[in-house]
Order: C-alpha cells, then structure tokens, then sequence
C-alpha cells in the first residue's frame, strides 16, 4: 500500500508541475496541494481512486489491482471510523459501453471482496445503550453506491480533470465520501417508548418519557417493539381494608394504603443491565387532602446489598387547578407491585390499628408478638378504622358508607336533637 500512496505522491507533485495527465493512483479531492499524501489518506474524509487504462481495455493490470487492494484497506477497514459511499464514474470519448463495463468491473471487485452481490461494509460502530452502558458494536450494511458514465467530449474542461491537473479521460474515478447518515441512516439510535406516551389504569397513570424503556445512541439496528404495560390498581378502600395486609418488609412496619400492579412484557432481563436504570418514568394517582396532610408515599422495590426491598420512593404532590396527584418516580426494574403507604414506628401502630386477642379474628395480623386490625364493623354494618389509618385512603364523599340516620330532623333544621 505504501508503494502505491507513494506513486499517488508523485501525482501529485506532477500535478504540482502543471501537467495535465492520467494517471493511476489515490488522491485527495483538494484546490491546493495535499503536502502529506500518506497522512491524508488515513482515515480520510473523501478520497479518491483513478484507474486509467491503455487502450480499450477493461481488464485490471497488476498495478490496478494493487490500488484497488489499497482503497478497499482503507474504505471497508474495521477500524476506520468513516462510513464511506461509492461514486463509481466512467469517464470514456468515443464507446460508452465499454465505461459501463469498467464501471461494472469496478463495482464487482468490491462486491468480490465482500463475499457478496454487492459491496458491504463491517465497521465498529461506539454506541451507547441505556442497558449496557457505552460498547461498541459490528454493524454490517450495503455500501451505498452511485454508477455513472460520461463522454468527456461533452464535458467541460473542468469537469475532465481532477484536482485541476489530472486527465479524467479514458478511466474509471471512484469517490469515497464520508456520509454516516447515508451509510446508516438519518434517524440513528432507537427509544422504547419512540415516543413520550401514557399507560392508564383505572385510577393509576404511567407517564413514560421517550427512551425511558430502553435507548440506543448512534445505533442502525432497528428497535424492539414497544412494550404491553397493563396497570392494575387496587385503591378501592373496602376491599384493601378488608384484606388488609402490611407493606412487606424485614424491619421495618409501613402501613399500606392500597397497592398498583405494573406489568410489562419486556425482553431484556432488567437486571443483567451493568449501568444504572434512570428514573424517568413517573406514577400517578389521584388523591385527596387528607392523603397528601398524612405523608402518604409510594413504596417500590429497590435494590440493596441485603437484595430487593421496598423502599419509600420521592413522592410529591403535583400542582393542579383540577385535582390533587401524587407523583413518584420509577424505572422499568419496578414494573411489580408498587404500594402505597406510610412508614410506622412500633410505638405509634396502636395509633392507627385496633388490638386483637389472636390470630383468629379475621384480617388479624402480627406486629412485635401482638395482633391487630385495620377495622372493626360498626352498629350499622359500616366499616369503622381509626382516623389515622383513614386518612391514609382515597375516600371521597361518593365512596362513603351508606350509613343509617339516627339523627332526628325538626321543623328547625338547625336544631338537632342527640
């Protein structure tokens, strides 16, 4: 190869001479003399391959096929972090089928050396994954690729020459050009979702932020498919209350206020993942004043060196001129069960639940060797709890009991008889 950049050089400094000439060798697309040829040509990027035959031939001599060999080291090199196009001219006075078949010629030998109908590039491609953090990957893509011919009696004069002082006539002039939008396309990189998008429960909200999935930088590759999310919440007070259970956890006693179920048929196993999973995606719920005075939060599982747990997630209230929401962040690795609820010191769980004798009363559960409730049944067959574990729940006016009056009404409305 060195042997051929050098005869390029001397091209060049023919050129230099002002002799206009055809000559065979690697040039530089350049107004001014290139001074450095063979630094110019690593990793260049554009350049070019002239091929000038004698006569009407259209087979390659040795020295032909020893520049050829030089342009493919450089254009299809793995390590060459160019992504080239081909723009294979023929440029020829009288015959125009025979440009075409030097063309041809040309275009095959490329093919040739890729082991396929048509030239194609394997190149290093750095990336970065939202999973795996920043690798790089082997992409393999057909080389994009322009055939042209010309009589160059029709041409100006400008257009015969190269770099002003090279003969086009009578040859073959491919042009590499770094052009990574045309090689792998002008939206590279992928995002799951491709789009910011909302997934509904029936109280419940995802809003998941573009790529909050999974992302790809500088990627050909196509995407994924979008993941099936399916929210399922379980906010109803009733039916919390009277299956009622403690946020799971070793230590600690966080009393539950109801419980969404996320889940997402993903294939990446989220926890093979080696960079951190970011926290753009957010859960919502509608809440009321008694929610948001009480510190309720969302609890998710996260990972700890003890390994997962529910932990208390930032939770905010969210300003609203319509309705009060409760936000927290999560990421993918949490599509599980995510609870609501506060977190209790062992003295203060008197405060919020009634004491039992045993295990036998229904919905009775153990705290610290006693038992307790989250409710106990009224007179009237309504649900009674204790005001602190109340205002833990989304209860509004339409959600609540059908309790009986036992309240006197008089004439006077506002004289009430006990």
């Amino acid at each position: 190869m060195m042997k051929h950049i050098h005869n390029a050089l001397i091209v060049l400094v023919l050129s230099l001479c002002g002799t206009a000439t055809g000559q065979s060798g690697l040039y530089i697309p350049s107004e001014k003399p290139v001074k450095n040829i063979q630094r110019a040509l690593q990793n260049p990027e554009r350049f070019c391959l002239l091929i000038t035959y004698n006569g009407g031939g259209t087979e390659f001599d040795v020295a032909a096929l020893d520049l050829l060999d030089s342009a493919y080291r450089i254009a299809f090199s793995r390590t060459n972090p160019m992504y080239y196009t081909m723009n294979i001219e023929g440029y020829g006075s009288a015959n125009e089928g025979i440009s075409r078949e030097r063309v041809e010629r040309v275009y095959q030998y490329f093919a040739m050396r890729s082991h396929a109908d048509f030239p194609v590039r394997y190149a290093l491609n750095p990336i970065h994954c939202s999973c795996r953090g920043d690798t790089v990957e082997l992409l393999r893509y057909e080389v994009p690729t322009t055939k042209l011919t010309y009589n160059t009696a029709e041409l100006p004069e400008a257009r015969r020459v190269l770099n002003k002082t090279v003969n086009l006539d009578n040859s073959v002039l491919v042009t590499f050009k770094n052009d990574p939008d045309e090689c792998l396309g002008a939206a590279r990189g992928c995002a799951v979702p491709a789009e910011d998008s909302i997934a509904r429960g029936y109280y419940a909200s995802l809003f998941i932020a573009r790529g909050a999935i999974h992302s790809v930088e500088g990627t050909k590759d196509s995407c994924p498919s979008n993941v099936p999310i399916r929210i399922d919440d379980h906010l109803d007070y009733r039916a919390v209350v009277e299956q009622y259970r403690l946020v799971p956890h070793r230590k600690q006693i966080i009393a539950q206020a109801g419980y969404i179920v996320i889940s997402g048929q993903w294939p990446v196993a989220v926890d093979s993942c080696t960079e951190p999973l970011k926290d753009s995606i957010f859960i919502r719920i509608p809440a009321t004043q008694e929610q948001i005075d009480a510190k309720l939060k969302f609890f998710a599982k996260v990972k700890t060196p003890r390994g997962m747990e529910y932990k208390a997630l930032p939770t905010r209230k969210l300003p609203s001129k319509t309705e009060l929401v409760l936000q927290a962040p999560i990421n993918i690795g949490q599509f599980d069960t995510i609870y609501l609820g506060k977190r209790l010191q062992e003295k203060e769980v008197g405060k919020y639940f009634y004491k039992v004798d045993g295990p036998t009363e229904a919905a009775a559960f153990p705290i610290g060797g006693q038992y307790y409730v989250a409710y106990r049944m009224g007179k009237g067959g309504e649900l009674e709890m204790k005001k602190p574990l109340r205002a833990l729940f989304r209860i509004t006016p339409d959600q609540e009991e059908d309790v009986p009056d036992t309240k006197k009404q008089v004439d006077n409305p506002e004289e009430i008889i006990e």
